[in-house]
């Protein structure tokens, strides 16, 4: 990192706090360890949605700020983090080939990034949020969001998957079985109903009034039962599974996730048939025009099955102006008209421009005619 790069760290975290999407973005893609960073393909999404962002999605993206709390010039986070939740993961030993690490150096920075239970402990238990909630400089950032302060209180809690049908999910209570309706954001794609599932249910203003604050976590329904019957004490419900070696060695290292959905990054590979968050065969860039002609060629009856992917896919920064212009044409008019009917907020912006392009070109043709 030379001095420019450090600048254009300080000046990104700057921007974040204010709520400046655009300038974080650009600020941060400028350093070149970060021309792929999973920090950047959210803001991407922030930028590209401008002021159209859902509040509930800023909120999402204000947990992952308060994750990165030391990037804002506050105290460090991440080794009392580390010392508090590790021991409760891993009593027998970190097992780093599990964690896809490759040196040892990599192993604290895998955890603190990648590992769901320490995120969660990290924004919640230990006070992330509420810290970022009580920073002035982040007046600009919090006031884009919604229910900031009822996220901070949100419990954990244990459910059941019941189903999801048009934009609402389902779930159930692990205990006593009582049903609530969420914002539905693709949760099924990858759990089916009957998966049993820890996350925090939090509100918005959009409906149905509800949503998961990020990728819920998949697990037995034991667990899921005994933390539905003591919330505040999650974290001593795993701790018991993991010393008995009742849990899979890095149960909770998952991929990195979607800002936009309850799915992992690039989860729209899945159009393409490989299986929602394992490892790619290939980088993302060399399969996004592949998935882009499918989406585009789904049978219509596939389509809203799928459409969490391909709304995942129309918001990835690898779909750019230039490649959605590549496919804006009369032949594929149809199809881009069935997901803008389809697909769920925000995607149906990005059906909107191919339409607008596809009505420019037929315009231009005519007049030339």
């Amino acid at each position: 990192m030379t001095y420019d790069h450090e600048v254009a760290v300080e000046e990104a975290s700057a921007a974040e706090l204010c709520g400046d999407w655009s300038t974080a973005f650009e600020r941060h893609r400028s350093v070149p360890m970060f021309v792929e960073s999973h920090h950047g393909s959210m803001l991407s999404v922030l930028a590209g949605l401008g002021e159209a962002a859902p509040r509930w999605l800023v909120t999402r993206f204000l947990t992952a700020m308060a994750h990165r709390h030391e990037l804002y010039g506050q105290p460090r986070r991440s080794g009392r983090v580390l010392e508090r939740v590790v021991p409760v993961l891993y009593p027998h030993g970190i097992p780093i080939e599990a964690l896809g690490c490759t040196w040892l150096e990599q192993v604290g920075p895998f955890i603190f990034s990648c590992d769901w239970v320490v995120r969660q402990a990290d924004v919640y238990d230990l006070g992330g949020l509420a810290d970022l909630v009580a920073m002035p400089e982040a007046a600009g950032a919090l006031a884009l969001g919604e229910h900031v302060d009822e996220w901070v209180q949100a419990p954990m809690g244990g459910y059941r998957v019941v189903g999801a049908d048009g934009e609402v999910l389902t779930i159930a209570d692990a205990v006593d079985g009582e049903e609530r309706e969420l914002l539905d954001l693709g949760v099924t794609c990858l759990h089916p109903p009957g998966t049993h599932l820890l996350g925090r249910v939090v509100p918005t203003d959009t409906g149905p009034g509800h949503l998961f604050d990020s990728q819920p976590l998949a697990v037995d329904a034991r667990i899921a039962r005994e933390v539905a019957a003591r919330p505040e004490q999650w974290l001593d419900v795993l701790a018991a599974r993991t010393r008995s070696r009742g849990l899979a060695p890095a149960f909770s290292h998952l991929p990195d996730r979607s800002l936009t959905a309850d799915l992992p990054q690039h989860a729209w590979a899945a159009l393409l048939g490989h299986p929602i968050g394992e490892l790619l065969p290939r980088p993302p860039s060399t399969m996004v025009a592949e998935a882009l002609k499918t989406a585009l060629t789904l049978p219509s009856d596939e389509v809203s099955a799928k459409r969490h992917l391909v709304s995942e896919l129309l918001l990835d920064e690898l779909v750019s102006a230039r490649l959605l212009a590549r496919f804006a044409l009369p032949a594929h008019a149809a199809a881009w008209r069935g997901l803008a009917q389809t697909l769920p907020d925000p995607a149906r912006r990005r059906c909107d421009e191919a339409l607008w392009l596809i009505d420019a070109v037929t315009d231009t043709d005519t007049l030339a005619g």
